[in-house]
Formats: C-alpha cells, structure tokens, sequence
C-alpha cells in the first residue's frame, strides 16, 4: 500500500506585498468613508461609479494611442526591451487605475495621466523594470523529422478532389 503525501501549502506572498496590500485596503476604505462624511453617501457613489466609466473610455483612447505609438516605435526599429516613447505607457496605466473601485487609485490614475505628473511614478516603474526578469520569446529547440514527399516549388499546387481533396479549387488550365 502507498501512502500519498499531501499537498504541499502555496508559498505565501512576501511580508512587503503583504503588507501594502493591507495598508492599500486600509487607505481605500479610509477615503471612501472620509468623502462619504464629507459629502454624502449619494455623491460618494456617483463619483466613484463616474470614475470607474471614465477609466474605461481613456483605456480605449489612450490605449488605442499607446498601441499606435509602440507599433510606430517598433516599426521604425526601436528596441522592444526600452521604455515607450512619451509616456504612452504610464496613461495606459493610469486610465486602468481609474478603473480600479477606489478613490487611492484613482488619485494615482489622475497622476498618471498627466504629464507633469509622472515624474512620481518614473522611479518606480524603472525600479520594477530592473527587477523584472527577462522574457525569453522562441528558442533553439530543434523538432527531428524527414521529409516525406518533396515537390517542386514551381510547379503549379493542384487542389480538389484529384489533389487530394483540400483546399480551394485550381484555377490553372490543365
């Protein structure tokens, strides 16, 4: 008889994220109540329900923009691993924390979105892109196989049912 080991408890988050996930919460909760003290439980609402709809039109706008830009970027032989071109990346980022239910992150979706403002944020967005590891894409992995039947590339592909039955119907005369 074989006795099975139990599954093994996930790894916990690091203390630090922890941590600032509590005191994000904390923060979240404190403002929501704050604002609905100050101006009433109806406003509170509306506001947060209004910003949470503005996030969602600029993620379209800006993130149609930041697209364009890196497309743009790329295509005029920019290098992929370097940060986009004029901040495109830090609005997308900001309109997504407007998204976000929460007036903490709303606070820091407005300062995202404009320019004067990311300053505060370039620090620590080039913070996390230094402790980010790389992402490999592709590889060297080599598939073995042979070559079953070998065509002439120049001669014309025959289709229907008296070349096997696949694919749209020749159109050359034969």
């Amino acid at each position: 008889m074989t006795y099975q080991q139990p599954p093994a408890a996930p790894k916990r988050a690091p203390f630090a994220l922890r941590l600032a996930l509590a005191v994000w919460v904390v923060a979240e909760a404190a403002a929501f109540i704050g604002l609905a003290y100050l101006i009433g439980l109806f406003y509170t609402i509306l506001i947060f329900i209004g910003t949470s709809f503005l996030g969602v039109a600029l993620v379209g706008y800006v993130g149609a923009q930041s697209f364009r830009s890196a497309r743009d970027y790329l295509n005029s032989g920019g290098d992929p691993s370097r940060e986009l071109p004029k901040g495109k990346g830090y609005a997308l980022a900001g309109a997504v924390c407007l998204i976000v239910p929460g007036f903490v992150t709303d606070l820091a979706g407005l300062l995202l979105l404009f320019p004067p403002t990311r300053f505060v944020f370039r620090g620590l967005g080039r913070w996390i892109a230094a402790r980010t590891p790389p992402m490999r894409f592709g590889g060297t992995d080599v598939i073995d196989g042979e070559v079953i039947e070998e065509r002439d590339a120049d001669a014309p592909r025959r289709y229907g049912p008296e070349g096997g039955g696949r694919g749209p119907r020749s159109i050359d005369p034969d």
